[in-house]
């Protein structure tokens, strides 16, 4: 039903008069405009009546004494009359609540009506100011105009309390999973912090992957990306999200923030997840809403819907940019830290020359959690973890420095040093055979076979290995040659002559 309704008027249910066709346009009589009310109000016997407006009838009288006093007896007839009143006012923006500071007086409810800028937009805004005689809420209410009227839309109120478990549910890395001593506990809220292309949509989507193959339904709430593109970049890592929104286990929600209100974003989510039984749910990203709103108006945004999901036991993951590509000293310019449970730090580091991903646990509530700094990969199967970055210093920086190394890079450096550009090619052929003591004596003697390697360097090389592995050094005898069949070395040659001379 359209707000306008015609016949509410031809059946005279409204009765709409224009006192100024009745009184003229020039000036109004106070009294005689007291007494019309009045007598039009018995006559039709109003139970509702609207005066539009107070100040446009005030204009009108030229004395503001005389303004004043007519303001406080249309109070006193009012009062008197048994109908509900509403009197519009316009208000400058200097004003507080009235032009001639006496409706309020008389009023038993102020409500103050704004348009307001948020970001490009004017957006409507509702301020309750006064009731009289009962408790209300001093709030901020946002609203449209539509055809059906005035939609107002109500903040959701989440009280502090809600359930917690010890069961935990996977993030869908394996890595990660043992990272977190277990994966994250169930109904339990992730924030994915990084920069800009550090993975954490495709994160968040390997959370989602997990929960839809368990058969849980899942919400998927984008602010950033349109479903044909998130179906799309699902796609190439195998991932067929269009198969599970038809089968109604995932639910796809794109909106840019800006669209909406912060209220009809949390009013939309309250009802997919209560409607659906939403398990597991990604909000990506909390940044760019940030982004769209005033700084108080994003905070209640946040912990009101982190408190939701939490109260309806939903497994969630947030994402959100950091503001720095490398490095930074803070987490997000929000303050989100402190209303999640576990936070994810995805960054660039420096290594060597070029640019790594590098993964770390800052925070898991309740729950021991891995220290360690990890390089990972993004892949064609999404993210995969890597080994932990022990002997650097300085990667939260962002521009690493190698500190100490391994007995594995150590032996390596070795070979670079006594045989040169192919050392690591041949330590890495002879890794596959087992670095022990034994292996790697037998190779420095074939290099002395051949040639390649002098009897003086090689005592030198074996010492420094076993300096490396700890082993306490014995008496540097000359081995002799290995003795080989001269057909046998015509026919292939030793695998280390091979190997260095061929190129590899």
């Amino acid at each position: 039903m359209k707000f306008y309704d015609r016949n509410v008027i031809e059946q005279e249910r409204l009765k709409i008069i224009d006192i100024r066709d009745i009184y003229g346009k020039k000036g109004l009589n106070p009294k005689k405009i007291l007494d019309f009310i009045e007598k039009q109000v018995k006559e039709t016997n109003a139970k509702r009546l609207c005066i539009d407006s107070i100040t446009a009838i005030a204009y009108k009288i030229d004395n503001k004494a005389e303004i004043r006093k007519f303001i406080f007896e249309l109070g006193k007839i009012l009062a008197t009359l048994g109908c509900t009143t509403i009197l519009t006012s316009e208000v400058p923006e200097e004003n507080k609540f009235s032009v001639y500071e006496v409706e309020e007086f008389i009023s038993d409810a102020i409500l103050r009506l704004d348009q307001i800028k948020i970001g490009d937009e004017l957006q409507r805004r509702l301020q309750i100011i006064k009731v009289r005689g009962r408790k209300y809420k001093a709030e901020d209410l946002f609203f449209r105009i539509t055809n059906e009227g005035i939609t107002i839309f109500p903040k959701l109120r989440v009280p502090l309390s809600y359930s917690s478990t010890s069961e935990r549910v996977s993030t869908g890395n394996e890595m990660l999973d043992k990272m977190m001593f277990g994966g994250v506990f169930k109904g339990s809220t992730t924030l994915i912090a990084g920069s800009t292309g550090t993975g954490k949509t495709l994160l968040a989507m390997q959370f989602i992957v997990e929960g839809l193959k368990n058969g849980e339904p899942c919400l998927y709430a984008s602010f950033e990306e349109s479903k044909e593109q998130l179906i799309r970049n699902a796609k190439g890592f195998g991932w067929d999200f269009e198969k599970y929104e038809k089968e109604g286990l995932l639910t796809l929600r794109c909106v840019y923030p800006s669209e909406k209100f912060p209220e009809e974003h949390l009013g939309d989510i309250k009802e997919i997840v209560e409607s659906k039984g939403i398990q597991r749910c990604v909000v990506d990203s909390l940044s760019s809403i940030y982004n769209s709103f005033p700084n108080d108006l994003f905070l209640s945004f946040a912990k009101r819907l982190n408190g939701f999901l939490k109260m309806c036991g939903v497994t969630t993951f947030f994402t959100t940019a950091t503001s720095s590509l490398i490095g930074g000293t803070k987490l997000t310019d929000a303050h989100l830290s402190t209303i999640v449970d576990n936070i994810i730090m995805l960054r660039y580091v420096e290594m060597e020359g070029k640019l790594s991903h590098v993964l770390n646990i800052l925070k898991v509530r309740g729950s021991p959690h891995s220290k360690e700094l990890r390089k990972y990969e993004i892949t064609s199967k999404g993210i995969i973890i890597g080994p932990s970055l022990t002997g650097y210093e300085g990667v939260m920086s962002g521009v690493t420095r190698k500190v100490s190394q391994t007995v594995e890079e150590k032996i390596e450096s070795q070979f670079q040093k006594f045989i040169g550009p192919m050392g690591s090619h041949v330590f890495s052929e002879l890794k596959k055979k087992g670095l022990t003591r034994e292996n790697i004596f037998d190779y420095i003697d074939e290099l002395v076979e051949e040639g390649i390697l002098k009897n003086e360097n090689a005592e030198l090389f074996k010492r420094n290995i076993d300096l490396i592995m700890n082993i306490p050094s014995e008496s540097c005898e000359k081995k002799e040659p290995r003795k080989t069949e001269e057909s046998e070395k015509e026919k292939s040659g030793s695998f280390l002559k091979k190997l260095i001379f061929r190129g590899d």
